[in-house]
């Protein structure tokens, strides 16, 4: 990975064929988007503009032709991302941005490509018939709604990640352990916290196609819960085991789902990684 993020940073030609041919090939669009977001926190945005501007050829050739607007989405969304981080240096607005970003998404494709989620949602009815039939109760139908709120949430999702990845290059290459200290430390305001489970409030009360977009406003809390996570356990002198328990329960406990926000809501306001006693290695 190291090599991968000096040989974009060598220049322009660099930068713009990694992100170029890595938005052009499905399963390496969030490497070619990181590059991207890569120079735009390194350079600035207007050398970040540049590289985005010569990426957005193969995703929107890959939104035309293969009918897939995930790598366009995604792009924009992680350059909007990267743009107010490089400008505020503070992870909670960069995330918001990703939020901002997936919630428009989502919004454009409900009333401008109905017919784009029409046909997502005709390829993916089978699957929906057998889980129906399969199980015990009745399952919600799934519409058009629904469809952009998973592109939606997967657009906030990939664009915060694919920023991560970039910022944990720029860590490598010029501020070595500044990228772990980022997220130890992260945690949301209060106001911003507020904002967005109100928002997720209003939009699962609204229901209707609405009713999963909520979804988008929790990725941040979600992110928050699991940098207090690392954060306490690095505090605290904790090894990687525990960090590896924690994600194994996270996967197999479902209601340590809900914990974790509950932590993360509390944290924004209390700040709990500051109360307790710091065991870290010097």
């Amino acid at each position: 990975m190291r090599a991968l993020a000096e040989f974009i940073m060598k220049g322009r030609l660099q930068a713009v064929a990694v992100a170029g041919l890595g938005v052009g090939t499905l399963m390496f669009a969030w490497v070619g988007v990181a590059a991207a977001a890569l120079v735009m926190l390194r350079k600035g945005l207007s050398e970040g503009a540049y590289v985005v501007f010569w990426a957005l050829l193969p995703a929107i050739a890959v939104a035309a032709i293969g009918a897939d607007v995930g790598p366009l989405t995604m792009l924009l969304g992680a350059a909007a991302s990267a743009a107010v981080l490089r400008s505020t240096q503070q992870w909670a607005y960069a995330m918001l941005a990703a939020v901002g970003a997936g919630l428009l998404t989502a919004l454009i494709l409900m009333h401008m490509a109905s017919d784009y989620l029409a046909s997502i949602l005709a390829m993916v009815q089978p699957m929906l018939e057998r889980m129906q039939v399969s199980a015990s109760g009745r399952l919600p139908e799934i519409g058009n709604g629904d469809i952009a709120a998973v592109i939606g949430v997967s657009t906030v999702l990939w664009s915060t990640l694919a920023v991560m990845l970039a910022r944990w290059w720029q860590s490598i290459l010029y501020n070595p352990g500044g990228f772990r200290q980022e997220m130890w430390q992260f945690r949301l305001p209060p106001a911003i916290t507020v904002a967005l489970v109100a928002l997720m409030l209003l939009l699962s009360n609204v229901g209707g196609d609405y009713r999963f977009w909520g979804v988008m406003c929790m990725l941040p809390i979600v992110i928050s819960g699991i940098a207090l996570v690392h954060g306490a356990a690095g505090r605290l002198g904790l090894g990687r085991a525990w960090l590896i328990v924690f994600y194994v329960a996270l996967l197999l406990l479902g209601p340590l789902w809900a914990g974790l926000i509950l932590m993360a809501i509390v944290d924004s306001w209390i700040d709990i990684r500051r109360r307790l006693p710091n065991r870290s290695q010097p």
